[in-house]
């Protein structure tokens, strides 16, 4: 999902920053995916779309493919418990491979926590006790009980994929050098990005904050999506076998997220792009995954876009 944490919060940022942090906070809070998918206004789970062949195929055919991938991306709507059953089904089915499970859902500085957890001695139900407990808040725990009660039963390891808002606001006041020397090149974003997908990341970043970030912190937030996707993709390549990962689907395109920096450091890998989508999909539009999976939308009561209309602050306060 794009710019899913706060980044500019520090005391005595004027009007327009602190719209900034609500901004963010707020995409947070709206579960959205912040990856916009071409959809109609209805329906319920379906079957996976082959985007290559424009046509269904069983979610036999997916999973076989999946067993066939070094890295499964699935991209979901945060809050959509749909995507979640489909998540879990498909790890459920890799399981014997002993793939990572990747996580958006924690972030790096919380990897030593996760290995203790896992590797304590305490039972199923107090390991995912211990793991509810370190999940920050904001991500909906129910959502990812199952992939982690999987993970334990199995023995799958788990790797925090996310950079924390501490760090990425660190990045947005200093650039990518905040990273430490070398990170910029390391992660891959010195090379093989273009104008054309720069200007393409900063439409979308707009479009996903319902056009009211102010401008001067659009390139921030540019900058800081593609960290995060670069480091989201340095985190698959850590893991000691195959992965799976759970992502905002804003975070699995192949055009402007995470996969690219997987092509670029590891062209020899297979990835497998999986886009859990909302609606009933729309044949014609064009999809940046290999597959679609169609779910119900999860009917949510705010207009989001209206809710951050009614904080923006007025002329005066600006």
């Amino acid at each position: 999902m794009f710019a899913a944490m706060p980044i500019l919060t520090p005391s005595g940022l004027s009007a327009r920053r602190l719209l900034l942090g609500s901004l963010l906070a707020a995409c947070l809070m709206i579960q959205a995916g912040c990856g916009a998918i071409q959809a109609a206004s209805s329906g319920d789970a379906g079957q996976p779309w082959k985007v290559s062949d424009r046509r269904h195929v069983p979610f036999s055919e997916l999973a076989g493919q999946a067993r066939a991938a070094d890295i499964v991306l699935l991209g979901e709507t945060h809050d959509n418990p749909a995507h979640h059953a489909t998540q879990r089904r498909l790890l459920e089915s890799l399981a014997d491979r002993k793939p990572a499970l990747v996580m958006e859902q924690f972030d790096l500085e919380q990897q030593a926590s996760l290995d203790t957890i896992l590797r304590s001695g305490g039972t199923r139900q107090e390991k995912l006790q211990a793991l509810k407990t370190l999940m920050k808040p904001g991500w909906e725990w129910p959502g990812y009980e199952g992939l982690l009660a999987t993970a334990l039963e199995r023995g799958l390891p788990v790797l925090a994929a996310n950079i924390s808002r501490e760090a990425l606001r660190e990045v947005s006041r200093n650039g990518v050098a905040a990273l430490g020397d070398g990170a910029s090149a390391q992660l891959g974003l010195d090379t093989g990005w273009s104008a054309a997908q720069q200007a393409s990341l900063r439409q979308d970043v707009v479009a996903a904050h319902c056009g009211m970030l102010p401008e001067a912190a659009v390139g921030a937030m540019v900058n800081a999506q593609r960290v995060r996707d670069a480091i989201m993709a340095d985190r698959l390549l850590s893991a000691p076998g195959s992965a799976v990962a759970i992502l905002g689907r804003g975070h699995v395109r192949q055009d402007l997220a995470v996969p690219v920096y997987l092509r670029q450091r590891a062209p020899q890998k297979k990835v497998l792009s999986v886009a859990l989508a909302e609606g009933e999909l729309d044949p014609e539009a064009p999809q940046p995954y290999d597959y679609v999976i169609p779910a119900k939308a999860v009917s949510r009561a705010e207009d989001p876009c209206a809710e951050l209309a009614a904080q923006k602050p007025g002329p005066a306060a600006r």
